[in-house]
């Protein structure tokens, strides 16, 4: 299972400098030249549609299987400004609690299923009561105890 809690986030720009050199699975080289360095607006990344979009924690381990490997205690971007198309990794409620899953349509009917195979798909059915509420596109998990660490839990290494 997992729940999702909905946090506050400042809206204003976070600027981070982007590194020129593609990183395929090293690091940059020391010999490049930074004077092109960038600034990246975070925000702009993650916040497409900023009066939409929330962050959201996950609570729970039903979607830390393939392919999305969310893990509990990771932050979402959820943006509800976009429409949900299958295959989508979504943010529902359902009875009143919120829930991430994968919208899925089998047979002419949505599901919302957990990418970890211990966990049941669930139907969506009109007596049910099951809103999408937004869809993830963003998912921030931290690597190392760090500042980001009270606000973030995540599997370690």
């Amino acid at each position: 299972m997992c729940i999702v809690d909905i946090l506050d986030i400042a809206r204003h720009p976070v600027w981070l400098i982007e590194c020129d050199t593609p990183v395929p699975a090293g690091f940059p080289s020391p010999a490049d030249n930074n004077q092109n360095r960038q600034r990246v607006d975070l925000s702009k990344i993650l916040l497409p549609h900023p009066d939409c979009t929330y962050l959201a924690r996950v609570k729970g381990n039903s979607m830390d299987g393939p392919p999305s490997h969310i893990h509990d205690g990771a932050l979402m971007a959820v943006d509800c400004a976009l429409k949900p198309q299958p295959g989508n990794v979504v943010v529902a409620a359902v009875d009143g609690d919120f829930t991430v899953k994968r919208l899925e349509k089998r047979d002419g009917f949505y599901w919302l299923v957990p990418d970890n195979p211990q966990y049941e798909p669930f139907k969506i059915t009109e007596s049910e009561q099951t809103q999408i509420w937004g869809v993830v596109t963003h998912v921030i998990t931290e690597l190392i105890s760090g500042k980001l660490h009270d606000h973030v839990r995540s599997r370690r290494l």
